[in-house]
């Protein structure tokens, strides 16, 4: 059974009397433990799809099933409920707290949780170190760089350990090797049973995907444009990664 199943899923937006069709009945299976890659040319629809994915972004039409829930048949709670056990996110624009340091930006999410403050401290620290910022916890935001940044985004995506990642545009602002060592991240989190969403607009980070998606005017018009049929037949072709995870 697959993790995600979108089943004949539209998204329609009025713009006075003009109809905008951001997603056109797309029905799609993601496998759990997938590197799924979404591409298209600005307004394809992909950016849409992710935030529908992310229970963010309630369909015009159709169904979506995580895990065989129907999410948008939740009630607004248990849709919430959904969020922090399922899907983590990761950003361009990073949406860090700047006045706060990496361990309570990291931390943030756990502040309705009813954990002592040192079990949170644990889980936190524990994610920095799987993202390799444990170093820096208590540096503030803005001392950190781009990469480091997004470094601790991912962290907050993970506090809550859940089932999928799903980033939009994760080094749209990041140099290339930076955005080499976050694609190395993902990778990383994928070889530990989790499933990652990514959309990009850059071919190069498609290589190490096991499916690659490419949008068009809101539908698909071409998948399973790669070689790999598991991220660690990616990562055996190039060595290099290992280094970096």
């Amino acid at each position: 059974m697959s993790l995600i199943q979108l089943i004949n899923v539209t998204k329609e937006y009025k713009t006075g009397s003009e109809t905008i069709r951001a997603v056109n009945n797309i029905s799609l299976n993601i496998e759990e433990g997938s590197f799924v890659t979404l591409m298209g040319e600005s307004g394809s629809g992909k950016s849409t799809l992710l935030t529908m994915l992310g229970g963010l972004n309630k369909p015009t039409g159709g169904n979506i099933l995580i895990d065989q829930i129907d999410i948008y048949k939740l009630t607004p709670n248990a849709l919430s409920d959904f969020r922090k056990e399922y899907v983590g996110f990761v950003f361009q624009a990073f949406q860090l707290v700047p006045y706060l340091t990496v361990e309570e930006n990291v931390m943030l999410p756990l502040a309705i949780s009813d954990q002592k403050r040192k079990q949170k401290k644990e889980i936190v620290f524990s994610i920095l170190e799987k993202v390799r910022i444990k170093d820096k916890s208590l540096r503030l935001i803005n001392e950190l760089s781009g990469g480091e940044q997004q470094r601790v985004a991912i962290a907050r995506a993970l506090v809550y350990d859940p089932l999928i990642i799903l980033a939009d545009e994760p080094t749209g602002n990041l140099d290339s090797n930076t955005s080499k060592e976050i694609i190395n991240i993902f990778l990383s989190i994928v070889s530990e049973g989790k499933t990652v969403v990514m959309v990009t607009h850059n071919k190069e980070y498609t290589k190490h995907s096991t499916r690659v998606i490419e949008l068009s005017d809101g539908k698909i018009i071409k998948e399973n444009c790669t070689l790999f049929s598991s991220v660690s037949d990616a990562v055996s072709i190039d060595k290099k990664i290992i280094t970096m995870i």
